[in-house]
Formats: structure tokens, sequence, C-alpha cells
């Protein structure tokens, strides 16, 4: 009789992810009323994790208590597969950037990116090798000897990036560190950002109350109000599907509408609208819509009428407020807008879906 070879069937577990942020809580002292609600979160390599909000919202609450400046009342933090929330900073593998750069100003550019080698015992020759390195790679080729009053304040902060990624870090985490820059170094420095995340493939988290500057560098989310999680996930979540009215107000949505869902289809002043296919399951009834501005145009040949209420040149774009059927409605145009207000023209929606939420959370 033959016989037949089994086959070996070999389980593969999943990768965990690289850091692991469970049910972290902190308190303050009672004499203050703020305190920090459950947060968890995961994050892999390579990818940037930006926390937003308001201020008091507990952003750098958050991420001093990854750095080990606070300890947690509650939770974990597990980082490459092993426990850091009961070590103190020194001990965590991660480097901090902060608001400040908190650069010493006796000593030279090349004095302050090592500081870090120096305290792990590093040989003189070996430090300078390694700090020119990495001041090559921020953009600071030659200013190893430099003096730091010779130096701008973008490169300030790149001289600051370098102290920190010299010693080559596990994680990097970002305390607001561009918000005391002009609007032009602001995107210059998250450039650099971005490309040191490309090619070192390093976890960073990042926290910033400009929605602009998360947009343009972050790879997940996570929204914070009042030591609370509004939402998270990533770009696409957050941009386009709010979880909340005041989530939907944070993210710069400008209109929020109210409707009569019905299958898939929702009812509005703007017309009979298809519903965004993650808004199925939400019940019929009213509902509110969330509409961008950038997703409304203004066309003359629509069958939806509109008046010009008013315009407001922004510099990239022109905010234009329209009445439709008695409703105001913002609409966001490229460039100097020519319409004048009291002018007639039409709306169309330019997405062939809209997302809606129940009326009670929107």
């Amino acid at each position: 009789m033959s016989s037949k070879k089994r086959r070996r069937v070999v389980l593969t577990r999943l990768s965990e992810p690289f850091l692991q942020v469970t049910d972290l809580t902190y308190q303050y002292a009672p004499a203050k009323s703020f305190s920090l609600g459950k947060q968890s979160f995961t994050l892999e390599k390579g990818k940037l994790l930006v926390i937003l909000g308001p201020s008091g919202s507990g952003k750098s609450t958050l991420l001093q208590l990854i750095a080990g400046l606070l300890r947690p009342n509650e939770g974990e933090i597990i980082m490459g597969g092993k426990p850091i929330h009961h070590l103190p900073p020194e001990k965590r593998n991660l480097s901090m950037i902060f608001q400040k750069t908190y650069l010493l100003p006796f000593l030279t550019v090349g004095a302050n990116v090592e500081i870090g080698l120096k305290l792990k015992g590093m040989p003189s020759h070996k430090r300078r090798v390694r700090s020119e390195e990495i001041l090559n790679q921020v953009g600071l080729t030659g200013f190893y000897q430099r003096p730091l009053s010779s130096l701008s304040g973008g490169q300030e902060q790149r001289v600051a990036l370098a102290r920190s990624l010299v010693i080559e870090p596990q994680l990097l985490l970002l305390d607001e560190p561009f918000s005391q820059l002009d609007p032009l170094l602001r995107r210059q420095m998250g450039s650099w950002i971005s490309d040191i995340k490309r090619m070192w493939e390093i976890p960073m988290i990042m926290v910033t109350h400009d929605r602009e500057e998360a947009l343009a560098l972050g790879d997940q989310f996570l929204i914070l109000r009042d030591g609370a999680e509004q939402q998270s996930g990533t770009l696409d979540n957050i941009y386009y599907e709010p979880a909340n009215r005041w989530t939907a107000d944070f993210m710069g949505i400008d209109n929020v509408l109210d409707g009569i869902k019905k299958g898939t289809r929702v009812t509005t002043f703007l017309g009979d609208l298809k519903v965004h296919p993650h808004c199925i399951r939400v019940p019929d009834g009213p509902v509110r819509i969330v509409l961008r501005s950038e997703w409304l145009q203004l066309d003359f040949t629509s069958s939806i009428k509109a008046t010009i209420e008013g315009c407001s040149f922004r510099g990239e774009y022109t905010e234009v407020k329209a009445n439709v059927n008695g409703e105001s409605v913002v609409i966001k145009q490229l460039g100097l807008s020519n319409y004048e207000r009291g002018m007639e023209t039409g709306v169309r929606l330019a997405t062939s879906n809209v997302w809606c939420l129940p009326k009670e959370v929107m």
C-alpha cells in the first residue's frame, strides 16, 4: 500500500510593531485637574506618528511619558519587544528634540553634536568622524568647527537634529521643534525630517498643533482633546472621515450639513447624494454630512444655483462663501477669484460620495 506524504504546515507569527503603547495614563498632582486618559497605539519602523491637539490636550504629556520624563500611573510601553516604561530616560535608547534647541553656546557645532558620544566613552577621533557624517546628512557639511553664533535658526535646529541622531537612537521624539521658526524654515525642516525618516527608517513621534505640518509629515495620527483621544488612524481617516463634530472642526472641515439618509443615499439641500461605503451602516434618518470646501466647485452651468456672499483671498486660494437654497457653504478656489458679493452662479459637487454620521454625533 502506497503511503502518502503528509504536508508539513508551518505557522508563522506576524511580527509585532516596533513600539506598543497600551492603556497609558497619567494624573498630575491633585491641585491640577488635568489627567491623561488611557492611550494606546502602535508604531512601525520607518513611520511617523503625529500627536495633534490644541494647547492643554495632553500631547506633550504623552510624549514625556514615552521619553521617561514622566512615569505613568498605569499602562505599559514596549519598544523592540522589551518593556521600557520602568526605565529612566537614559536607558531607553531614544532621542528627543524640543522647541528650544538647548545647544551649549560656548561649544562649537561639532562639540555640541558629539556630546552623547562623549558620554558613551567613544574616542575623540571616532567622535569627530561620526559627527561629521551626521552633519553631512542634515546638510551642514563643513560646519563641525563653526561657532554657534554664526548659525541661523534653521541651522541650529539641524544641529539639534544631528545631536539626536548621532547616538543612533531606536526612536526619535519631536516636541513641536519647529514652532519658533518662520514658515519657510518650517517647511525646510519638515523636508529634512522626511528625508531622515526615509534614509534611516527610524520611527518618529511628533507633537504639533499645526494641522498643515501634521498632514505633510505624518503616516499615523492621534488627535487629543482634554487628555482624551478623539480620533486616530491614517491620513485618509482623519482628513476625510471625522469621528465627531469637534474633530471635523479641528481638521478644518467647513461644511457640516443636515441630511436625511435612506439606504445608500442622503438627501440634502445640495441634492440627492451617494453615501460613503463606510457609512452604509449609519441608521436611516437625520444625519449630518461633511464636505471639505475643496469638494465644492463654482459652475455657472450647474443646476444647483448659488449666490455669492463674500470672498476672502488666503494667498494660495480664495475662500468663497455662497448661499445655496437658503444655506451657507464655504468653497475653496485656487488662486485669486473674480467673484463678487451678490453674483449669481452655480455649485457642483466634486466627489462621488459623502461621509455622514448620526446627527447626535455631529
